[in-house]
């Protein structure tokens, strides 16, 4: 099905539009989320083979610049309403897709520091960093606790439950999560520890 039909088809019925898709799903309302979208999502759909066919693989900071620049012009996004962080996401979905290669934990973190969001925030509730600390600093403290993960969790346990670094920025975002819900990091060591 082509995506204006798929949005026409939501557009009818406001509880399928809700389903499928949550404004606030990652804090801030984003009030122009919408199955309306898919359409021009699919228009665009050629460009992501012409970005993954080229001979060389992208990095991953080249896909998430792309998947957040403008395109010539004035205020006008390539594609609309992917932010930073909904581009770091779909850069860790193709990622687990095998479509880009896993970054180094320097790589991530350095994303992190960019974004300058959830686990960024975590890390800072960690004690591991501090709202001050540079680039560099993250990167290294995110590439730390990767490596004393990595070390600390058995093999059983890093395949259950599919470790690597994409999954620790994320349990990061939730820290941070949680904490802003009102939950105790005591409360949340005893459930990790």
């Amino acid at each position: 099905m082509e995506g204006k039909e798929i949005a026409k088809n939501h557009d009818s019925d406001g509880d399928e539009e809700r389903y499928y898709v949550k404004r606030n799903c990652y804090g801030q309302a984003q009030m122009e989320r919408s199955t309306k979208l898919l359409s021009k999502y699919w228009n665009q759909r050629l460009l992501w083979s012409m970005k993954f066919n080229e001979p060389t693989k992208p990095s991953i900071s080249e896909v998430h610049k792309w998947l957040t620049s403008s395109v010539i012009g004035e205020n006008t996004t390539l594609f609309r309403n992917i932010g930073n962080l909904t581009a770091l996401l779909i850069c860790g979905d193709l990622i687990e897709a095998g479509i880009l290669e896993m970054p180094t934990a320097l790589e991530w973190g350095g994303l992190i520091y960019s974004l300058r969001m959830g686990a960024k925030d975590g890390m800072n509730l960690l004690g591991l960093t501090s709202q001050k600390s540079s680039k560099s600093e993250v990167s290294q403290a995110f590439a730390s606790l990767d490596a004393a993960l990595q070390c600390e969790l058995e093999e059983e346990e890093k395949a259950t439950m599919n470790y690597n670094v994409i999954m620790l920025e994320h349990a990061l975002c939730k820290i941070k999560r949680l904490t802003s819900r009102g939950v105790a990091l005591k409360e949340i060591y005893a459930q990790i520890l």
